[in-house]
């Protein structure tokens, strides 16, 4: 059975990766479109943006082998930020901020202002009433320090690599990992993707002191 699809569903969902991240902006459109056309509408979305959007594609295929929820539980996160009191955060998905960030007590947190989607950083912010910094990609730096993390958000393990957001090519250098305490990656996904890994890159895992 085909499905019909709005219109000018590719920029809705640009939108909704820069106001919620990518994971979450996925699961917000499969459960959405599952609701009013069920595995065959998913299946349409899938076939319609998936090769633009990879980790919607992966997460419509989670959705058609029977999973119903994204895996945002911060328990594992929290043990491998324990002795952390300055993090910030490059990239952004807003389901699995807000499940750590009320856990995160007594420490000083930040997110990168960097995006390959058009954020309205201040309205994200504005989300959290006052716990969030944001901090420039020319001085996230002056946040280092030997009790001092870097957390990204990872988007499935293939063997022994994984993909994350460009900007964390751009914060990791060598002389970076002398001056932060530990990089840890946040397995959002937990799957792998099927189609070209667009809007991400592909690192190696074992370049993080933690992949939860």
């Amino acid at each position: 059975m085909s499905v019909e699809l709005p219109q000018g569903l590719a920029q809705a969902f640009s939108v909704a990766a820069g106001e919620l991240g990518m994971c979450c902006a996925s699961w917000l459109y499969v459960k959405d479109v599952a609701r009013f056309a069920g595995d065959a509408g998913v299946s349409g979305l899938r076939d319609a943006l998936g090769r633009s959007f990879p980790v919607l594609d992966a997460v419509a295929e989670k959705w058609l082998a029977g999973a119903r929820e994204p895996h945002t539980d911060p328990g594992a996160v929290l043990g491998a930020l324990a002795g952390t009191r300055q993090l910030v955060v490059v990239g952004l998905e807003t389901e699995f901020l807000d499940a750590l960030i009320p856990k995160l007590e007594g420490i000083r947190l930040a997110l990168l202002r960097s995006s390959p989607f058009e954020v309205d950083w201040e309205r994200v912010l504005s989300n959290y009433a006052g716990r969030v910094e944001l901090v420039e990609l020319e001085r996230f730096q002056s946040w280092a320090g030997p009790r001092s993390t870097l957390l990204t958000f990872a988007y499935g393990v293939h063997g022994a690599g994984t993909h994350v957001m460009p900007a964390w090519l751009r914060v990791t250098g060598d002389d970076v990992r002398t001056q932060f305490r530990s990089l840890v990656a946040w397995d959002v996904l937990r799957a792998p993707m099927f189609v070209y890994p667009r809007w991400l890159v592909e690192v190696d895992a074992a370049t993080f002191t933690e992949l939860v």
